[in-house]
């Protein structure tokens, strides 16, 4: 009976895909892809502790696969469901943040750096006469001025590019959540099914041993 047992203990898949190789593939992905944030982010507080997240996950999840080390792939384990918890926590949230931030044009008066939109800079040289000429040309008497004189029709047009901006934003947002969950979760599968060939390939080892 053992050597019939010892058989039909394949590694395991998930569908087509083999659970060992894959999680080995893309916990070294995940390895250079939270090494890299360190490195295109400015070094603050939030990127240090979020590379490290990384980085202790993905060589949890590494040395776990390559190894068949059960505690390791616990650790990952529990990693993923904080993962899918915080995945379904941010899509409750951030589709509705994305879509107020985007309509309501608050992005352009917040510090953070939106592609395709200048600042205003006013070079140092410049006269103190033309600074004040700069500057009265965007101050709040100005705009309210500009804004009297844009047609309805502009403005109704100007409303409705916003609202569709903060729509596709939105969606955008909920599309990346969901497929961050799904994955989240495939790898929780992955990580469990292979624990579960971890342990019955020592139940096994252990009865061929007291034979």
């Amino acid at each position: 009976m053992l050597p019939d047992r010892a058989i039909q203990l394949k590694s395991p898949k998930l569908g087509c895909i083999p659970i060992r190789p894959f999680l080995i593939f893309i916990s070294v992905l995940g390895l250079f892809g939270s090494l890299s944030y360190l490195v295109t982010e400015p070094p603050t507080i939030r990127t240090v502790i979020m590379t490290a997240l990384g980085v202790a996950f993905n060589v949890c999840l590494f040395y776990g696969a390559l190894k068949y080390d059960d505690n390791s792939l616990g650790y990952s384990q529990k990693f993923m469901v904080f993962s899918i918890i915080l995945s379904c926590v941010m899509i409750c949230i951030m589709p509705v943040f994305v879509t107020s931030f985007i309509a309501s044009d608050y992005y352009k008066h917040t510090k953070v750096g939106i592609s395709g939109i200048p600042k205003l800079e006013i070079s140092a040289d410049v006269d103190d006469l033309t600074k004040k000429q700069l500057m009265d040309m965007f101050d709040e008497r100005s705009s309210l001025e500009i804004g009297r004189q844009i047609p309805v029709e502009d403005k109704k047009k100007a409303a409705e590019e916003k609202f569709l901006g903060g729509f596709v934003a939105g969606e955008v947002v909920v599309f990346m959540l969901i497929f961050s969950a799904l994955l989240n979760y495939m790898v929780y599968v992955m990580v469990k099914r292979l624990r579960k060939f971890i342990a019955a390939r020592k139940e096994v080892d252990g009865n061929q041993f007291l034979a």
